[in-house]
């Protein structure tokens, strides 16, 4: 997955008002906040296009209605049935969709945990 890609997920996060970084939270906590990572598979198409799971994972110390209304947020930016289409800088057409996943439990009892996926589709031109 490129760069851009990356920076494609961090602007709709930000876009989605929500506190997000990549891989790891750095610096005072602001909650409720996501950090996200990705997988990525091996081409099954002649057509270039690469699909990546990626897992955005959101934690509070508040509520899970606090989680519950990110997720709104995320659907709604990275719509599960629609998508969301960019073109990156250097010419990658990528489409997200998003769904999510159940609460997770953290072994803290005031810690809460939501996972949601992003479908992440990656076309690169020769």
């Amino acid at each position: 997955m490129s760069t851009a890609v990356l920076s494609a997920v961090s602007d709709g996060m930000k876009a989605a008002g929500l506190n997000y970084q990549f891989r790891e939270w750095k610096g005072p906590l602001k909650y409720p906040y996501f950090v996200g990572d990705y997988q990525e598979s091996e081409p099954q198409n002649e057509d270039g296009m690469q699909e990546v799971t990626f897992t955005l994972e959101g934690f509070t110390r508040e509520g899970y209605q606090d989680l519950e209304a990110a997720k709104e947020k995320i659907e709604r930016y990275f719509d599960p049935i629609a998508g969301r289409r960019t073109i990156t800088p250097n010419g990658v057409v990528v489409i997200f969709y998003a769904y999510s996943l159940a609460n997770i439990p953290t072994g803290d009892a005031e810690l809460k945990k939501i996972q949601i996926i992003l479908t992440i589709k990656e076309w690169k031109g020769n």
